[in-house]
């Protein structure tokens, strides 16, 4: 067995992580922007619902990585959103009510793999199915937490292994947190590191996603363009 090291974020990281969503939210003012002479619709432009996102890869006692543990704070007005149905004369829903809305929404998102892609050596790697899930209100955000398992455990031996997570249609936003811990090697053999890989959509894209509004749909393929991509090598 290898020995294991834990992986604190570099200077360099920290900066990229607390600077991701400003470079997100300038190139939203520049696309609407570029839109305010083109449409009236820009207010309603996608996205319409942000998660941030911690992400725990898993690696087991032979040094494999053998799953995502995910993390999922939902906003505060899609939280309401997604609780006002179990909303009865301002009381907040009981924490049953709360497992049984994580149990349907994991049911809904089964048919996406969770939003969650991963790869290994240039291919696309099969996931199982869910192996444990929780979801509690954190203040006015619902946090949901559950883990992916592979369908294999996977040897990095050199070759790195990534993962994305995103919503294909761009309906929903989902960005690592701004944390320190908002991505984590778990029990990874001394010498794995990660590196986070930023989007750059084009402006087609960002044109292409401002001119969605509510009632709207955005092509499987949309959500891909401005999802970030997390890269773990051993």
């Amino acid at each position: 067995m290898r020995p294991r090291a834990s992986r604190p974020c570099s200077e360099r990281e920290m900066f990229d992580l607390s600077t991701r969503r400003f470079h997100t939210k300038l190139v939203g003012l520049l696309a609407a922007f570029f839109l305010i002479a083109h449409t009236e619709r820009t207010a309603n432009a996608h996205p319409h619902a942000w998660i941030d996102a911690s992400i725990q890869v898993l690696f087991d006692g032979a040094g494999d990585v053998y799953g995502l543990r995910q993390y999922w704070l939902l906003d505060e007005f899609y939280t309401a959103f997604a609780l006002d149905s179990y909303r009865t004369e301002g009381t907040s829903p009981s924490q049953s009510e709360i497992d049984e809305l994580m149990r349907e929404n994991m049911k809904n998102l089964s048919e996406y793999t969770y939003f969650t892609r991963v790869f290994h050596d240039g291919k696309e790697i099969k996931l199982g199915s869910i192996a444990e899930m929780a979801s509690t209100l954190r203040g006015s955000r619902l946090e949901m937490e559950f883990v992916i398992p592979l369908a294999e455990a996977i040897n990095l031996d050199g070759k790195p292994i990534s993962y994305k997570i995103y919503d294909p249609t761009y309906y929903i936003e989902v960005l690592h947190a701004q944390s320190d811990d908002a991505i984590s090697l778990i029990e990874a053999p001394v010498g794995c590191d990660y590196r986070l890989i930023a989007p750059k959509p084009t402006l087609e894209a960002i044109v292409s996603a401002a001119n969605l509004d509510r009632t709207q749909s955005g092509d499987d393929g949309l959500g891909d363009l401005f999802a970030e991509r997390v890269e773990v090598s051993c």
